[in-house]
């Protein structure tokens, strides 16, 4: 029986100063997708967190504008220490996205967005971890399953 499509230790982390934004983004991640999320209302902050627990932001969704470090710094200081984390940067400026996609952002959301927009978004990089997982425990089993015999 194949493993259930699940990633227990997905975490995601949740970047903006206004508080109703953040609200809505947590509502609609932790009641879409069963996840908690830590959220940060200055990418000081997130990047204080992101420093002290780095197994900890798998996801990180970032305002570009946010107060005490702005959200494309914060990208370039995450892709230049972890660039295995996936970012997306929101922002209601789209000439920022070139800037975004020289930095590595992983993904763009345009402000507005909605709640299909946010869960996509955060189902996206979910099912790239859970697709990434199983083809870890794939080529090394260690879970006691013998590979399947090769033909020949």
């Amino acid at each position: 029986m194949p493993a259930a499509q699940t990633l227990d230790g997905f975490h995601i982390i949740f970047v903006d100063d206004d508080q109703l934004v953040r609200d809505f983004a947590v509502h609609t991640i932790e009641y879409g997708t069963n996840r908690k999320v830590a959220t940060f209302d200055s990418g000081f902050k997130a990047w204080q967190f992101i420093q002290r627990t780095p197994q900890a932001g798998d996801l990180i969704i970032v305002d570009a504008n946010i107060p005490d470090m702005d959200g494309l710094e914060l990208l370039r200081r995450v892709k230049q220490e972890h660039p295995d984390k996936k970012l997306v940067l929101t922002t209601s400026n789209p000439s920022l996205e070139v800037e975004a996609g020289q930095l590595g952002a992983d993904a763009l959301l345009s402000k507005p967005y909605d709640t299909k927009d946010l869960f996509a978004v955060v189902q996206r990089f979910y099912a790239e971890a859970v697709q990434s997982q199983q083809k870890k425990v794939a080529l090394f089993p260690g879970n006691g399953e013998t590979p399947p015999a090769e033909n020949g």
